[in-house]
């Protein structure tokens, strides 16, 4: 039996940052309508800004909130109630665009659900659909809400999934 979670796709406009990466026009606001948070990470940040949440990127000369390896997060657990993970989608993009190496998707999509609240909203924007792989926590400490493709209207696109995820309550919260 099929699970049930939000589907859909979505046709965005294109990036007008002029930033290699950079989220399709139009994805905050949809994203903003459905899944939200306080207390907002963003991973992988490049040069989108959050007034009200922590941008974590790598690359200093980027001026993130946070410079920081996302595979290794200096937050607490369990202390965010919003995560967005933007990635590079492979090691020829990493070192194309960003000259740096490929990210470890798992020990990432890990950090994120650590940091991540109890009933918090993990998103994740790549060409993966994580859901079950060895060494992966999804499974086992969250419920897939959506998976939405994502492409741009302009020229050619690649089409992304964004996977959505709720952290699972634990009894430890009512206590």
């Amino acid at each position: 039996m099929q699970k049930k979670y939000y589907r859909n796709v979505w046709a965005l406009g294109p990036s007008n940052t002029g930033y290699p990466g950079a989220f399709p026009g139009g994805l905050i606001p949809m994203i903003k309508k459905k899944w939200w948070g306080q207390k907002r990470l963003w991973l992988f940040s490049g040069k989108f800004k959050d007034s009200s949440g922590i941008t974590v990127d790598i690359k200093k000369e980027l001026k993130p909130l946070v410079i920081a390896n996302c595979e290794n997060l200096p937050f607490k657990s369990n202390s965010l109630d919003f995560v967005m993970a933007d990635p590079p989608y492979s090691k020829e993009e990493s070192m194309k665009l960003y000259d740096l190496p490929y990210v470890n998707v798992i020990k990432t999509i890990n950090e994120m659900i650590r940091v991540c609240k109890p009933g918090g909203y993990i998103l994740f924007l790549h060409r993966l659909v994580p859901q079950v792989f060895p060494g992966l926590r999804l499974s086992k400490d969250t419920n897939c809400m959506a998976v939405i493709g994502i492409f741009t209207i302009s020229g050619m696109s690649n089409i992304r999934a964004l996977s959505v995820y709720r952290k699972k309550n634990t009894l430890e919260e009512f206590i």
